[in-house]
């Protein structure tokens, strides 16, 4: 999906959600932001000033929380999406100016339900709607991506979707990805940038980590 958005395209909310912002997770948001364009992006509870200023050229970038930011958004209809709400993502949410948040979560498999506890439960107070992309586990720019076709207009279930990714690498073995993908024109959406970490530099930062101690922060 091209990065450029109608006006009547929703704003996108990533709840950062992760101790820090790994390699992964940049390319991640960066391929988010593309997917959603950079003026239609909030990156929420970005605690390290460092991580703040690395995300700044992605969209709009905050330290606090959503939850605290709720009266900045005043005027939008909040939709959450968590995984485990009983009401699936539909064109109606998007009826007036909607914000759409989704939990900057590096996902575990099987899921833990973070998102739920992490972020859901912080919104029980504001006047929020919580909604899910139904069954499967989404990359965040995944997320953004069934988000933005829902509010063009597509219903969940017509938008085709890959339930895990298998990956095969030059030396002859094969990276097999538990969550669940859309699909444009066939093809997973995710970044070719995603690709070749996952391929080439994911090991590389495992290894270091083991043996340095080194987390793969950007800063």
């Amino acid at each position: 999906m091209k990065s450029r958005t109608p006006l009547s395209s929703p704003l996108i909310v990533i709840e950062h959600l992760e101790p820090y912002t790994s390699r992964w997770m940049y390319i991640e948001l960066r391929h988010a932001s593309a997917i959603a364009g950079s003026e239609r992006l909030w990156l929420t509870n970005v605690r390290r000033g460092c991580e703040r200023e690395a995300l700044s050229g992605l969209g709009r970038v905050y330290s606090g929380s959503v939850a605290e930011l709720i009266p900045l958004l005043e005027g939008y209809r909040v939709v959450v999406l968590d995984p485990q709400a009983e009401e699936r993502l539909s064109p109606r949410d998007f009826s007036s100016p909607t914000a759409v948040v989704i939990g900057g979560i590096m996902g575990g498999h099987p899921p833990l339900g973070r998102t739920r506890s992490l972020l859901t439960a912080r919104l029980e107070e504001a006047t929020v709607e919580v909604r899910s992309l139904g069954p499967g586990q989404y990359t965040i720019d995944g997320a953004v991506y069934m988000a933005l076709r829902v509010a063009r207009g597509v219903p969940l279930e017509r938008i085709p979707v890959s339930r895990g990714l298998r990956l095969r690498h030059p030396g002859g073995w094969y990276i097999e990805l538990p969550f669940t993908y859309p699909l444009e024109d066939g093809k997973p959406v995710l970044s070719r940038e995603e690709v070749e970490y996952i391929l080439y530099g994911l090991e590389e930062d495992e290894e270091r980590a083991l043996r340095d101690g080194v987390e793969p922060r950007i800063c």
